[in-house]
């Protein structure tokens, strides 16, 4: 496989752009699962070229937005650097007792999953509260320092920076906007259907994840995973691929994947749990390193690819786990219509929660002047419950962490997820996943979107096969 070229103003960095990255990633990856606070090497000093911001404006001169988009990141990783370093520490030592023990924010985040009370669930969710409410100092001086580092960027705002990256943010904020009106009314009442049934008296924005959580146990999600791989014949990635499993204080709560030096180098972190509802996220995650190990040969095709692409790549793989041939296959038998429709109303719980994201984040960067306000108004408004604008600037900062408008590619990944499958499915059958070909349909998707815009995948550019070509 041969990927694009990079254009002639990156061509002479390449090797130290690839050194970049990995650094960059390296570090991202030891601070958000816990194990160092980001201070192994000063990325700034060793790479002052390539991460003083003039590579990003460079490519935005030249309209290549894929590359701009990627470059940023590393600008902002390398820039915050010192702000996340006190931001991990924090979450490392904020604590709140509960029961006699002191546990992190993260940690009962965990607890809280898993109470087996509804009295238990509430203290929790009220400890939950009480170390957000701790940490809001270390957000607010992550966020001022984003701020000037956009500044130093040359934009007046982060608004124009995420315009400026994705033109059409506008169109898909107002898009967003349409679905939200459109699917309100029966998203709320399933979701009062679900609080009835599982006896949510006060339920707080994430209880949605208690719905999913009720489809039942398994034993080992991971293995599930990995089987997965190994029958799709890409057993060799897993050699590739190294999975962080553990609890530990500081760890991000979310799953998440770093191509640290794909296709050599791709880590996975995941949150340890024994749930039906952990295998999407899962299937998400190793759907993203099976594409950075098994679909590029070199780390650079992996920045000219629109981000919304690679995320739509992990929606598709984990659409798997909703197909009852599939967990036949994997989980010994079909789920049963209950737990199939509480898996289902979990991610698509997830779904409008990203979309809500979006709608609010973007308010934000705006200058909307009372953003915990707006915060209440709209997730309360989506969610049909009484929302603490006290977690206003939370989940604002864990997006720009991981991406500059995270909610807005996450948004539009979605809308691309069909048609991916819908590839898939031309290309390997109706049950690709369980076809002796499942490696060639998954390296097919993984080649055609590295020589596509999410624009072309519509039913007509879908027809003929990339393999073919």
């Amino acid at each position: 496989m041969t990927g694009p070229a990079l254009p002639d103003y990156l061509a002479p960095h390449a090797e130290d752009l690839v050194a970049l990255q990995r650094a960059v990633a390296h570090n991202r990856w030891l601070a958000a699962t816990g194990r160092d606070a980001y201070a192994t090497t000063d990325t700034a000093e060793r790479y002052p070229h390539l991460s003083n911001g003039s590579l990003v404006s460079l490519a935005l001169d030249h309209g290549d937005l894929s590359l701009a988009h990627e470059l940023s990141l590393w600008y902002f990783r390398t820039m915050l650097a010192r702000p996340t370093q006190e931001l991990r520490q924090g979450q490392r030592e904020v604590t709140v007792e509960v029961n006699g023990r002191s546990l992190s924010h993260a940690e009962l985040l965990a607890a809280r999953r898993t109470a087996q009370s509804t009295a238990e669930h509430d203290a929790l969710g009220r400890a939950v509260t009480e170390a957000s409410s701790k940490l809001d100092q270390y957000r607010m001086r992550w966020l001022e320092q984003h701020a000037q580092a956009v500044h130093r960027l040359g934009f007046v705002s982060h608004a124009h920076l995420v315009r400026a990256l994705h033109p059409d943010a506008d169109r898909w904020v107002t898009d967003a906007e349409s679905w939200l009106e459109r699917t309100r009314e029966d998203f709320l009442t399933r979701w009062r259907r679900w609080q009835d049934q599982d006896s949510l008296a006060a339920p707080r924005l994430l209880d949605t994840r208690i719905v999913a959580e009720g489809a039942g146990t398994i034993d080992d999600p991971l293995g599930v995973v990995t089987a997965t791989v190994k029958a799709w014949g890409l057993s060799a990635a897993l050699d590739r691929i190294t999975v962080d499993s553990e609890a530990r204080a500081g760890k991000l709560s979310f799953s998440f994947c770093s191509p640290v030096n794909p296709p050599h180098d791709v880590r996975v972190s995941v949150t340890p749990g024994r749930s039906l509802r952990d295998l999407p996220p899962l299937l998400h995650e190793f759907g993203h390193a099976l594409h950075f190990t098994s679909g590029v040969e070199h780390a650079w095709e992996l920045w000219r690819i629109p981000t919304a692409l690679t995320e739509a790549v992990g929606f598709a793989v984990e659409h798997v786990v909703h197909q009852p041939q599939w967990q036949q296959q994997h989980l010994g038998a079909s789920l049963a219509p209950e737990a199939a429709d509480r898996l289902r109303f979990g991610r698509e719980a997830v779904r409008r929660l990203i979309a809500t994201s979006l709608c609010y984040e973007m308010a934000v960067h705006d200058g909307h002047p009372a953003p915990r306000d707006l915060y209440e108004q709209m997730f309360g408004r989506e969610f049909g419950i009484s929302v603490s604008g006290a977690d206003a600037f939370n989940r604002l900062q864990a997006y720009l962490e991981g991406q500059p408008c995270y909610p807005l590619v996450y948004y539009e990944a979605y809308r691309l997820r069909d048609p991916l499958w819908q590839y898939l499915e031309q290309q390997g059958g109706p049950q690709w996943w369980a076809s002796p070909s499942a490696h060639t349909t998954l390296v097919d998707l993984f080649a055609a979107i590295g020589r596509t815009a999410p624009a072309e995948w519509s039913s007509s550019a879908l027809a003929p096969a990339m393999s073919d070509m």
